[in-house]
């Protein structure tokens, strides 16, 4: 039986589901610790705790204050 030989392009094209799934999932981290900063926020945690929990920047959590 002939082999049959492997496009060099197959294997980036295999790993492509698994890069958009790590995308997926890192924005789903991110979304979720910026809720636990939001909640924090309307609990009146202090920028310092807040910072060190969720290990966002002051300028981060300053930026999510603003929008609320």
């Amino acid at each position: 039986m002939k082999e049959v030989k492997k496009s060099p392009d197959v294997e980036k094209i295999m790993e492509l589901p698994i890069s958009y799934e790590e995308k997926g999932k890192e924005k789903g981290k991110e979304k979720a610790i910026k809720e636990m900063a939001l909640a924090m926020i309307s609990e009146g945690a202090s920028t310092a705790f807040i910072a060190k929990v969720t290990q966002l920047s002051e300028e981060e959590i300053d930026r999510l204050r603003q929008k609320n």
